[in-house]
């Protein structure tokens, strides 16, 4: 497989796309599920992306670096097998797409890129797409510059789960309301952020029809002249699931990662004004 294979199965090209990196360890394949069902309740296609690690491929070209196996024994590493190796999972990454996206009922498709692993999830996006990042073993600068890509460069939205927050706390699958009943399960709400300006307006709106789709409850939080400080502290009180802002409302790059880890949530963070989602027809 070359590094940068065409698309698989194409999705519309106007069609609004769930952007995920896809590997086989099972963060990612938690990651790979919500996003499937996000796809699923938006109306949008599920985008999956393997990536290369063009660090990991550069660091084994050197003539010091050494691969130790479990038993011990210290050989040279073979570029050409690494390689082969990568292409190897990628083939079983897209498999796993394949599955996924068919349980969801979705449309799919599929590249290889080769690069950093945040960097190659947001190249091609556009405004139409959301991006799914989580934020273990990332540093917050690297994952304030990616969210800045995204949302301000691209215009695309990001939903962010900072390092320690459940991702799958938003979008949850769905579970039959007898149980919900039987276990007396909370139901956290969807938290609109509205800062006071046409953009948190039209934030709320598009929140609110989204957590119809998704079936959450719907709070408004009018959080003008509001710190990330404050609007974690508000959101722990509201017990929210998910946040929804307009990512021009935060101020620093590192603000997204903040609000996440403050409100113990993901963030959905809006690149441009939405429209409102209709209603679900399945």
């Amino acid at each position: 497989m070359a590094a940068h294979d065409p698309v698989v199965k194409p999705v519309n090209a106007v069609q609004r796309r769930v952007i995920v990196g896809i590997d086989t360890d099972r963060a990612a394949r938690e990651a790979l599920a919500l996003a499937a069902r996000m796809a699923a309740r938006v109306d949008a296609g599920l985008s999956g992306v393997f990536v290369e690690d063009e660090n990991l491929l550069s660091l084994s070209a050197l003539p010091f670096v050494r691969e130790v196996s479990l038993s011990g024994a210290v050989a040279e590493i073979d570029k050409a097998a690494l390689l082969r190796a990568m292409q190897a999972q990628a083939q079983i990454a897209k498999r796993i797409l394949q599955r996924v996206a068919s349980e969801a009922n979705v449309d799919w498709s599929f590249r290889v890129a080769r690069g950093t692993r945040l960097r190659s999830l947001v190249e091609d996006a556009v405004q139409s797409d959301t991006l799914i990042l989580r934020g273990q073993n990332i540093s917050r600068h690297e994952l304030g510059r990616t969210v800045r890509a995204a949302t301000q460069d691209a215009r695309a939205d990001v939903l962010l789960a900072a390092r320690g927050v459940v991702l799958n706390s938003a979008f949850a699958a769905e579970t039959p309301q007898p149980l919900n009943r039987v276990m007396k399960m909370p139901e956290r709400p969807l938290l609109a952020i509205d800062e006071g300006s046409s953009r948190g307006e039209a934030c709320v709106g598009f929140s609110q029809s989204l957590a119809g789709r998704i079936a959450m409850p719907f709070k408004r939080l009018f959080a003008r002249g509001f710190s990330v400080s404050d609007l974690g502290i508000a959101a722990r009180k509201a017990h929210a699931g998910l946040i929804v802002v307009n990512a021009g409302s935060l101020k620093d790059d590192d603000d997204a990662a903040r609000l996440s880890v403050a409100a113990g949530c993901p963030v959905l963070l809006l690149g441009s004004e939405r429209a409102t989602l209709g209603p679900e027809i399945r």
